[in-house]
This record gives structure tokens, C-alpha cells and sequence, in this order.
């Protein structure tokens, strides 16, 4: 995703950067939900790990660094990427107490007949024998909406000349972490490193 001369949610701090790209909910859909990508971007090369590390350790990091408002961007760089994880929740469920349904032993598992009817069929009843969660993200320049605009800036001859407005560079060419996260919960539902952009 490459971009400039426009503006974008991007926040300075000191060591690092951070851009939020939100998510456009599909046509249809009224949800209270908001949904972003906020992409982290150290300012040093080898910063990432000194940045999870101050993300892990206070509950809040996420949340108080989010950019609120627009800024003038001059140039805008995020490397195209896809991220899947794949993994076996049965163990995870169990520990969170959830029993029935995965319970090995036929007399303790929950009664899942009514889900197909088996009667006369001849077949085993039904059970759950394992419960899988995939994530999968994707950024690449079809997934990312640009929108333009043209105006006319009118300006008194007697004002002062005008200081030019700053601009900031965001460009992800070196480790960077981002999350998904829903913005009124500010719960995170996807994170990921990228160590190698360029590849």
C-alpha cells in the first residue's frame, strides 16, 4: 500500500509511530462495532521488541496511543502481507471450563441429536471431535479504499505568509507490529508481528 499527499490517522510519539486504517462496515450492516488496523511502527530498525515489550506491560499502551486525528502524510508506505494462524481450540475450551461438548467420555458428552436426525439411520451419534479457529488478514492495494479531494484555499492579500503545515512520513520498512482492534471496546482481535517487510 503506498499513498502520499493526503491525510491519515497517524500519531507521533516518542520512539514510534502509529497509523489507524478503519474498517468499513459491509453495506447493510448497522453495528455499534467499530473496527481498525493500527499498525505500530518503531523508529528504530531493531525497535519492535523494546515496543511489545512496553505494549505488554500496561494494559492501557494500545488504547492511549491511538491517533485521534487526521495528519498531513507526504509519504504513506505499508508493505502488502498476508498472515494466517491456525490452531486447535478443544484444550483452550476445556480449561475455560466448557465440558459437555467435548467431553471424551460418551455419557458425559452433550446430547447433540437434535442437530441431525439419526434415527433408524444406523450411523453413530453425533459429536464434536475438535473445534478449529483460522484467522486469516490480508493488506494489499485492492483493500485499501483512497479517496480524493480537490478544494481552493482563499487567502486575504494582507495576511502574513502562512507557515507551512507539517507533514509526516509513515513508511514500513522494517519491523512492525499491528492489531485489529474493535475502537469502542478497544478489545484486540487479531495481533501479529511482521519482521520482514520486504518479503
Amino acid at each position: 500500500m503506498s499513498g502520499g499527499c493526503g491525510t491519515h490517522l497517524i500519531a507521533v510519539h516518542d520512539g514510534f509511530k502509529v497509523l489507524r486504517l478503519p474498517y468499513q462496515a459491509p453495506l447493510g450492516v448497522d453495528s455499534t462495532a467499530r473496527y481498525s488496523m493500527c499498525v505500530f511502527l518503531p523508529e528504530a530498525r531493531d525497535g519492535l521488541w523494546s515496543l511489545v515489550d512496553e505494549i505488554a506491560s500496561i494494559p492501557t499502551f494500545l488504547r492511549d496511543h491511538l491517533p485521534e486525528r487526521k495528519v498531513d502524510v507526504n509519504t504513506l508506505r505499508l508493505p502488502r502481507f498476508k498472515i494466517s494462524f491456525s490452531s486447535e481450540l478443544g484444550g483452550v475450551l476445556r480449561d475455560l471450563g466448557l465440558k459437555g461438548p467435548l467431553d471424551p467420555h460418551p455419557l458425559q458428552r452433550a446430547d447433540l441429536s437434535d442437530m441431525a436426525d439419526e434415527r433408524g439411520s444406523g450411523m453413530p451419534p453425533l459429536k464434536i471431535d475438535g473445534i478449529c479457529h483460522k484467522a486469516v488478514i490480508e493488506v494489499n492495494e485492492k483493500g485499501t479504499e483512497v479517496a480524493a479531494v480537490t478544494y481552493t484555499r482563499l487567502e486575504r492579500e494582507a495576511d502574513p505568509p502562512r507557515k507551512p503545515r507539517e507533514t509526516v512520513d509513515f513508511v514500513a520498512d522494517h519491523p512492525f507490529a499491528f492489531f485489529v482492534m474493535e475502537e469502542v471496546s478497544a478489545a484486540v482481535v487479531f495481533a501479529a508481528c511482521v519482521l520482514d517487510p520486504t518479503q
